[in-house]
């Protein structure tokens, strides 16, 4: 598709957990935050970035997009020792449109539609959006994207097999707590995905359930604790975390009955932690991996409708600019 990448200049390169090890997606993740935000006035081309605990993208735009690539793959080299040109993926034009589809639709997800991706991606967009000066192209790849996860997610209800990843923290907490409900349950950060987690464990009869945040805020039938509770973790019995942090908030030793899942990248958790139950975001997405297969149909169906949606607004992009190439000729 030539014409596409006449008038859709933007690309992405990216590290997900599809291609690359937790330990690398860390520090992978680190380095990109150097061109995150102000500091993205500094690096040659503007970008997006999009960093979750699955995944951490670049979107970039440049009228010549092999250079823009090549200054992005220099700029990675110069802080990450380890060979990692192999782990990457890139996508560039209509490719570019339809994999942000994919990905906000939670068809590119470890958990199948998961919805929490369509808010970190509007984030990502507005964050840019209010330092940088878009290019009208990506303006529009951003904003129809959103608009055929819409398009996808209502016509499939993909919606329903957004608990999986709640399921098996359920699961796995039963299996290793006699009594869940009577346990104290720690949720570390007031992301979308743990006050999901808490309204997901209150409805199953959790009745013990704190959040540790520095936000003021509340959530129905969980209790705020400041972040300094951190200090006293092996108060608690169960410890979900899943926020943003450059330094480990889990560390040191528990008293044997602890179980931990941190569903941060980079880890919340020192991975040396003693005496308690780990789990990170790369073994749950291998259980969770498995109730994906159960809904292939509709994932099969899920990606047609997003090849054919973008197909049509990157036709209308197209048009529109070459209405305005005419008028200005």
């Amino acid at each position: 598709m030539l014409w596409s990448g006449c008038y859709l200049r933007i690309g992405v390169i990216g590290i997900s957990y599809k291609t690359a090890d937790l330990s690398l997606r860390e520090e992978f993740a680190r380095v990109a935050e150097k061109i995150s935000g102000e500091r993205a006035l500094f690096f040659k081309h503007p970008t997006i970035l999009l960093s979750t605990c699955n995944r951490t993208e670049i979107y970039f735009s440049a009228e010549d997009l092999a250079e823009a690539h090549s200054d992005l793959f220099s700029f990675f080299r110069s802080s990450i020792k380890e060979a990692f040109e192999h782990r990457l993926y890139a996508y560039f034009g209509i490719d570019c449109f339809i994999h942000l589809s994919r990905v906000i639709s939670g068809l590119d997800s470890a958990i199948l539609a998961e919805t929490e991706i369509q808010a970190q991606v509007k984030l990502a967009y507005m964050r840019a959006s209010l330092t940088l000066a878009l290019p009208k192209c990506v303006h529009y790849v951003f904003q129809k994207s959103l608009r055929v996860a819409k398009i996808t997610r209502n016509a499939l209800l993909l919606e329903k097999g957004a608990a999986s990843l709640y399921g098996t923290l359920w699961r796995l907490s039963q299996e290793h707590f006699d009594d869940l409900k009577r346990k104290r349950i720690l949720l570390v950060g007031y992301s979308e995905i743990n006050r999901a987690i808490g309204t997901f464990f209150s409805r199953r009869g959790a009745e013990n359930i704190f959040l540790a945040t520095r936000a003021k805020v509340s959530v129905e039938n969980v209790i705020r604790l400041g972040r300094e509770c951190l200090e006293f973790w092996q108060d608690f019995d169960l410890i979900v975390c899943a926020t943003k942090s450059d330094r480990y908030l889990i560390e040191g030793a528990g008293d044997g009955h602890q179980l931990i899942f941190d569903l941060s990248v980079p880890r919340n958790v020192d991975p040396a932690l003693l005496k308690a139950t780990l789990w990170n975001i790369e073994q749950l997405n291998k259980i969770v991996e498995q109730n994906r297969r159960l809904a292939e149909e509709g994932l099969e169906r899920g990606e047609l409708l997003v090849e054919e949606s973008v197909y049509r607004f990157a036709k209308l992009f197209r048009a529109k600019e070459e209405r305005t190439k005419g008028l200005l000729a």
